[in-house]
């Protein structure tokens, strides 16, 4: 779960990572004069209005500007809140402090799945990408591999030594990176990024946060942090029902048993000319009633002109998943064309059940999952 850049900054606050001070507004009150007036009187121009969005790169897309004066203030405040970034809508904005900066740096702990460890990155280049200053100036980047999960300050002075030698902040830098690396590890982190981590004025502060937290932590941490605003209402659903579903913008839907073949199955669809409407993953093991909620719940977003079901068949038996199928369509008579590959526990029984479908819809099965892909392709083209 990513967090919004005012989340991770109330996270800074209760870890006492110095950051700034900001007040954060939402778009119902885009036309509330009186309010926007008043909140007026309380700032201090020039100020930093920063959308609150959960993707990257808003800079670039003039998701953040700079009021110098109320008449500026107002009228960004209304350009920020029309504006789309990366196709999400801006609902909240952080009216933030403005800060001169004198040095900027990247700093960040995640985890290296590749190698099962935490990685420490530090960088005297802030601001930027830091894919970016690994392409042009790897030479500035620091990387210190935890070997435990204990973390002491010499090893952090070390690794930030690597690339940066001005002793005047060194100590201030290091308080902050064993601070950030407790955020990190007691709120179950993937990552938790500041760039950039600003000197101004002689002070070191984190001027924006990048927190995202394992999904599986979720019950471990403040229901506040959890926010659906970015959500479509079927993903809503989804997770009130318990289904792994995810909105995309094709018109394809797809169902599988398993992330890795879902995200397959989609891959196929897009080698073959078509685009998924989603993704939806059953899991292992479900049920018949599993299977037909997840189609209700696909064929529920009108884009959807086609159904491709992808299963193979473990622990997950292909007699349920073929029950399911007919009820579901049985139920509410759709009359989307439908492909289904099944392979595996009880194949002969689930192919059995789905016969009855071929009197009612444009229905195909198939034991190849490349073959599947083409077919949908085809009946919804």
């Amino acid at each position: 779960m990513n967090l919004y850049e005012y989340q991770g900054k109330e996270l800074f606050k209760k870890y006492s990572i110095p950051t700034t001070e900001g007040i954060l507004i939402d778009k119902n009150v885009e036309n509330d004069y009186v309010f926007l007036q008043e909140l007026q009187q309380r700032i201090n121009f020039p100020v930093v209005l920063k959308s609150q969005v959960k993707v990257g790169g808003r800079g670039k897309a003039g998701g953040i500007k700079i009021a110098q004066n109320k008449d500026e203030f107002i009228k960004y405040i209304k350009q920020l809140f029309s504006l789309q970034i990366k196709g999400v809508s801006v609902n909240k904005i952080l009216i933030d402090q403005y800060v001169p900066i004198d040095k900027e740096f990247y700093m960040s702990f995640t985890i290296d799945r590749r190698v099962s460890k935490v990685l420490f990155i530090f960088s005297p280049s802030g601001g930027i990408d830091i894919e970016e200053v690994a392409e042009k100036e790897p030479e500035k980047i620091s990387k210190y591999y935890l070997s435990e999960l204990e973390l002491f300050n010499f090893q952090i002075r070390e690794a930030i030594l690597k690339v940066y030698k001005d002793y005047n902040y060194i100590k201030q830098i290091e308080d902050i990176a064993m601070k950030l690396y407790k955020l990190f590890k007691e709120n179950h982190c993937t990552l938790a990024e500041i760039n950039p981590l600003v000197v101004s004025q002689t002070k070191v502060l984190a001027l924006d946060s990048k927190i995202i937290i394992d999904d599986n932590a979720l019950n471990f941490i403040d229901d506040n942090m959890e926010d659906h605003e970015e959500s479509s209402l079927l993903e809503k659903e989804a997770k009130e029902l318990g289904i792994n579903y995810v909105d995309l913008d094709g018109n394809i839907g797809v169902i599988g048993n398993g992330a890795g073949l879902v995200m397959y199955t989609i891959d196929l669809i897009n080698l073959n000319g078509g685009k998924a409407a989603n993704f939806l993953d059953i899991g292992g093991g479900a049920k018949a009633d599993k299977v037909k909620q997840s189609i209700h719940l696909v064929l529920k977003n009108p884009k959807t002109k086609g159904l491709f079901i992808n299963i193979f068949g473990g622990i997950t038996r292909c007699d349920e998943v073929a029950k399911g199928i007919l009820e579901a369509y049985e139920e509410k008579e759709y009359k989307v064309p439908l492909v289904v590959r099944l392979q595996g526990t009880n194949y002969e029984e689930g192919k059995k059940i789905l016969e009855k479908l071929k009197e009612k819809i444009s229905f195909q099965m198939t034991e190849s999952a490349e073959e599947g892909a083409k077919i949908i392709v085809s009946m919804v083209n």
